[in-house]
């Protein structure tokens, strides 16, 4: 992406189709978080799946920090019947598309593998075990969409963790759907330090997106840099807003409110913001403690920060 707004920027993620559906050989499952959003009448609420679908479709994917399995996600097995199968993948794809900007979603993916659901739901209660700190006893809900993705640019080989799982296709920020292809490993399980991290960061990564979704959306000051695609945000945001918070600790920062608005102003203004020396300097101030970043930017009107924008080197991409 050479500009914000190249108008040959691709930003349309690959889907399944209902042509595309797996073979004899492989099962299609939908994963739905309990925790996000759906009215009982709907075709999707878990009452209305297993009566559509019986209960034997249905397959929970234990939590061990949640008390009451209704919470717990469940995998949904796609039925043998052509016709049925593709009015669930087109229903479930029209939701996750209303969905683009939630925290919590309640479509989280469609998953293939020979493997039945019973070993791809044991195989996800494994990562969301092994991704949690050491510290801590609550279970890591790796499987939620914006997470998936933020694990896919925290690891060149994460395909390697899919375990069973030949294809995971998730719902992406900008209302489209993304492909995880799975790598096959004789090896166990080993989950980098890198990874953990990245699911730590993911909560406010979320917060960051939903702000970098509104400032798209209202924004009326100078913001050069503010994203006008078709969609909210970019396909890529998750990469994004993990990098530049990333880079904003390397360069000492700590609280979260400087973080967010020192990148918000990265991704509106300039990405290489932190080259200026007054900023820098605005920077130092605040690791310090002497004043925050929200205020210290406060005394820049429109002027100023394109006076700052001429006197950065071009920017090839958001982060």
């Amino acid at each position: 992406m050479t500009n914000p707004s190249d108008p040959d920027h691709d930003s349309t993620p690959l889907a399944p189709s209902a042509s595309g559906l797996p073979g004899p050989a492989e099962n299609l499952f939908l994963l739905i978080n309990p925790m996000g959003d759906c009215k009982e009448d709907h075709p999707l609420s878990m009452a209305s799946l297993t009566e559509a679908l019986g209960s034997e479709a249905i397959i929970r994917v234990t939590r061990d920090d949640l008390a009451f399995p209704h919470f717990w996600p469940a995998l949904v097995q796609f039925p043998a019947d052509d016709a049925t199968a593709a009015d669930l993948l087109r229903l479930s794809q029209a939701y996750a598309s209303r969905e683009m900007a939630a925290r919590t979603h309640y479509v989280c993916g469609w998953l293939s593998s020979e493997q039945p659901g019973a070993i791809i739901g044991q195989h996800i209660t494994l990562l969301c075990q092994a991704l949690r700190p050491a510290d801590k006893a609550t279970a890591v809900p790796w499987f939620e969409p914006v997470r998936v993705a933020l694990l896919r640019a925290a690891m060149k080989d994460a395909g390697k963790l899919l375990g069973p799982i030949r294809s995971w296709f998730h719902p992406g920020v900008d209302g489209g759907i993304a492909q995880f292809k799975g790598s096959p490993s004789t090896s166990e399980l080993g989950v980098p330090e890198v990874a953990r991290q990245v699911q730590q960061l993911a909560p406010h990564v979320s917060h960051f997106l939903a702000a970098w979704r509104e400032l798209n959306r209202s924004a009326k000051a100078y913001a050069p840099w503010r994203w006008s695609g078709p969609t909210g945000l970019p396909d890529e945001a998750p990469t994004h807003a993990w990098n530049l918070i990333r880079d904003a600790h390397q360069y000492g920062l700590r609280d979260y409110a400087d973080i967010h608005c020192l990148n918000l102003h990265r991704v509106m203004l300039h990405p290489l913001l932190l080259r200026h020396p007054e900023i820098q300097k605005d920077v130092a101030q605040a690791v310090a403690g002497n004043q925050g970043l929200t205020a210290r930017f406060a005394a820049y009107d429109d002027p100023a920060w394109s006076r700052i924008v001429a006197e950065l080197p071009q920017a090839r991409s958001y982060s």
